[in-house]
């Protein structure tokens, strides 16, 4: 049997591993064992995303992102850049390595269109987003994808040079917390702390609501911050 022959036997031994159940599962382990032992080979002999071992635990533990990364570079690499871009759980290092393969000018000439139509925004703001964008350090810590990572900091991009950072200036810190918490509910990119009070990108139709918000309720608000404080107060002082 020719090497190309031992290591695709191997490899559908894998794929009944993966696709098995119960006894079926287990048999099919047996064999992939005896069959990794008796040609001296290693998991990662039948796929660079396995660890160099024989432990059949790393299949349960293989993700179809990690076949992609063991890709870059091959002559698989355009596809599994395809299929790495949208992959909402590459690890930190896995990310950084992505972002070493990509095109991110290329990626969002690919996008944009469809964010901006996703967003019901203007095609030219998120062009001239996309030309405005900080360093994928200011932008890529977070979750998801890295396309949807990207689509965030455009976004982020063309609404704040769309909409100035206006000032909200509050008279207490539990005022400035409030301000925070109506920011992030009107859908506000996040606010910013400011010595003054709140620094945030605010739409004019947002600026009014929030007003109107903070006249009608800051006062209750403060009330229910005050109680709680006494109800936890009491509670620390009678468990102590």
């Amino acid at each position: 049997m020719s090497e190309r022959q031992t290591l695709g036997r191997g490899r559908k031994l894998i794929e009944l591993y993966r696709r098995g159940v119960g006894g079926e599962r287990d048999n099919a382990g047996r064999l992939l064992l005896a069959w990794l032992t008796q040609h001296d080979l290693t998991l990662y002999d039948l796929d660079p995303s396995l660890p160099v071992s024989r432990d059949l635990a790393a299949l349960d533990e293989w993700r179809q992102s990690a076949a992609w990364l063991s890709q870059l570079g091959s002559e698989a690499h355009e596809e599994a850049l395809l299929h790495l871009v949208d992959a909402d759980d590459l690890t930190v290092p896995e990310m950084s390595r992505l972002l070493e393969a990509v095109d991110l000018d290329k990626l969002m000439s690919q996008r944009i269109d469809g964010w901006a139509h996703a967003d019901a925004a203007d095609l030219a703001d998120y062009i001239q987003a996309a030309r405005q964008l900080p360093p994928a350090a200011d932008w890529l810590g977070g979750s998801g994808s890295l396309a949807s990572r990207l689509h965030a900091a455009v976004r982020l991009t063309a609404w704040r040079a769309r909409h100035p950072a206006r000032l909200l200036k509050t008279r207490s810190t539990l005022e400035t917390r409030f301000v925070l918490g109506l920011v992030r509910g009107l859908g506000a990119p996040a606010g910013q702390l400011h010595p003054q009070g709140v620094e945030a990108h605010l739409s004019v139709a947002q600026l009014a609501r929030l007003r109107a918000l903070l006249a009608t309720h800051l006062p209750s608000a403060e009330a229910q911050a005050y109680q709680a404080a006494e109800q936890l107060g009491e509670e620390l002082g009678l468990g102590g």
